[in-house]
């Protein structure tokens, strides 16, 4: 009777069931199901023993599947059918020598059909903990004596050799080697399991140190002093979580680990937990290192959070989280949302740049304070997304200045503005056009041979350009860029310095800055009719400019009265909505033809 069971159900589960399938599910097998030693080891251990059939078998819940194999065309059946799940259940070497002659397997479907087995023998693939995976084992379609003691071990020694190469895998591909942690490949897929085992959970997400924060260690101390300090970091943090929890190590400066259950307040607990014992120095080498942590917690729902998304909105909330007083929070929906944006955004930028009709170019008209007369126009880039609509360059510009794409935008409009300065000069209207370039594009000297190139092929004079770059440019590689502002200083283009007042502002390097205009931030004349100390900056900007020789521009002017102020104080140029808006270029040279009719 209990034979007959046997053959209707397989072999009985082991009495360590659980554990021994949470070793499968730790060990990822099937990430490696395509892994060319697997193949090799089958195909060797068919050669060796003649065999038609040669597989490595893991047991998986209600399945047996298939890491490697050959000559069968499956890859997996049900665990009821499996012959490898004797070996597993048995922990030793299972052999059977004609299957139709054994009353747990003479009914078995992979005996009275395909693949036909006849012939089994196979040996426990068991890890260091004592559990067991699956087999090696090679399968015959006729019967066969069974492997005799020599032959049993070649089988043993191929056995190992799979196992090793499990382990391998285990170590290359889930283990953070610096920390010995497991890596953020391996939380990924754990987050999966927990929802799929246990169908919600939560995640505590620890970012110990900002990225400029790592640079400046690395670049005192060493790399190795680095990876030493975040051993330390996660053996602080690992020594404070439950017996059952892991920690992980999300990146390079991340530590993660999971919680079953929704018990929110408990996941609260082990943030602050965590938080308040990053708030003393960790000590690495002798030398204290004080963290700058910040604590993301991510609910975690079946179906809802996969093991990527559960990362990168874990991350999202620490992120958050650095703004915030208690340097801790839940994910919030609207991060993602904004986040989403900024990836489609910058998704869509490459695109863009190759569309005909995404990007264009309006115009807004500068104007001298001295006699009213046009002094040239700021060309300002628009997008309109196939998707998400306009959107405002104060969005993507500054992703794109995250990216190398930022250059290209640049050399876009550059070829957009000469453009159009051609077209214009064809009509008979002489303008000058000023153009924004971005920090990176003045430290290297790619950018202004791409700029004279193009001013050669649209016969552009250096007179009808000025560009135009904020402070920021001036921190990263002052001598690389002063290079490059001199080159067009001596090619006769002007240069002025963009939304002055709000970045760098040291009145010393405009001493030695080849540039010639000042541009005063606007921020600094939103409220000038309330607002004494910002009239007392915008005055003392533009006498101190003057003394310098700047030529000073007021933007974003949109009263009357503003206007009036700084008449009186001898700005030289303004722009803003009082005098016109951004506009087409058509539309500007009919604005041009309506405020300056000719004599």
């Amino acid at each position: 009777m209990v034979l007959e069971d046997a053959a209707q159900c397989g072999a009985p589960y082991p009495s360590a069931e659980a554990e021994r399938q949470a070793q499968v599910d730790d060990l990822c097998l099937s990430c490696h199901a395509q892994d060319p030693v697997f193949d090799q080891l089958v195909d060797l251990t068919a050669r060796c023993f003649n065999a038609p059939i040669a597989l490595v078998s893991i047991l998986d819940h209600q399945r047996q599947w298939f890491l490697a194999r050959v000559g069968l065309e499956a890859a997996e059946t049900p665990r009821s059918q499996s012959f490898c799940a004797y070996a597993v259940l048995h922990q030793a070497p299972f052999q059977v020598s004609d299957a139709l002659n054994d009353p747990r397997f003479k009914h078995n479907p992979l005996v009275t059909g395909a693949p036909h087995i006849r012939f089994y023998a196979g040996v426990p693939l068991i890890t260091d903990e004592g559990m067991g995976l699956g087999s090696l084992c090679v399968i015959d379609t006729q019967p066969r004596p069974e492997l005799d003691a020599e032959e049993l071990g070649t089988l043993k020694k191929l056995a190992s050799l799979v196992m090793a190469r499990i382990m391998s895998l285990r170590e290359s591909s889930f283990i953070d080697v610096p920390s010995g942690l497991l890596n953020s490949e391996r939380l990924e897929r754990d987050m999966t399991l927990l929802q799929q085992r246990v169908g919600n959970g939560s995640v505590v997400l620890v970012d110990v140190f900002t990225l400029s924060h790592v640079k400046d260690i690395v670049k005192a101390l060493g790399f190795s002093f680095f990876n030493q300090l975040m051993r330390e970091t996660a053996n602080r943090l690992k020594s404070l979580l439950p017996p059952t929890s892991t920690l992980y190590r999300a990146s390079q400066t991340r530590f993660a680990t999971l919680l079953e259950g929704d018990d929110r307040t408990s996941c609260e607990a082990l943030g602050i937990t965590l938080l308040d014992a990053l708030q003393k120095p960790i000590m690495c080498q002798g030398i204290p290192i004080q963290a700058q942590a910040a604590v993301g917690l991510l609910p975690l729902h079946a179906g809802v959070t996969d093991g990527p998304d559960g990362l990168r909105l874990s991350i999202s909330a620490a992120d958050y989280a650095r703004s915030l007083n208690e340097k801790w929070a839940w994910f919030r929906t609207e991060l993602d949302q904004s986040h989403q944006r900024s990836f489609a955004l910058l998704g869509g930028l490459s695109a863009a740049l190759m569309s005909p009709n995404q990007f264009r170019l309006e115009y807004q008209p500068k104007l001298s304070m001295r006699d009213g007369s046009l002094t040239g126009v700021e060309a300002l880039l628009r997008w309109t997304h196939p998707e998400l609509g306009p959107v405002g360059p104060a969005e993507f510009i500054p992703l794109a200045e995250k990216t190398a794409l930022v250059h290209s935008l640049t050399l876009w409009v550059v070829q957009e503005s000469l453009r159009q300065l051609n077209e214009w000069r064809a009509e008979g209207m002489n303008l000058t056009v000023s153009i924004n370039i971005s920090a990176g594009d003045l430290e290297t000297p790619v950018f202004v041979d791409e700029l004279v190139q193009q001013m050669r092929r649209y016969g552009i004079q250096a007179g009808a350009l000025e560009l135009e770059f904020t402070e920021s440019v001036l921190i990263r590689s002052p001598e690389a860029v002063k290079l490059q502002l001199q080159r067009l200083q001596a090619m006769g283009i002007e240069v002025a310095i963009d939304d002055f007042g709000t970045g760098y502002s040291n009145w010393a390097y405009l001493r030695d800055i080849p540039a010639s205009a000042l541009k005063i931030d606007k921020s600094f004349l939103d409220d000038l009719q309330n607002n004494s100390a910002d009239r007392h900056m915008a005055k003392a900007i533009i006498d101190l400019a003057h003394k310098l020789d700047f030529r000073v521009i007021a933007e974003g002017v949109e009263t009357q009265e503003d206007y009036d102020l700084l008449a009186a104080w001898h700005c030289d140029e303004v722009q803003g909505y009082l005098l016109a808006k951004p506009m087409p270029p058509a539309a500007l040279t009919g604005w041009i033809q309506q405020r300056y009719p000719p004599a």
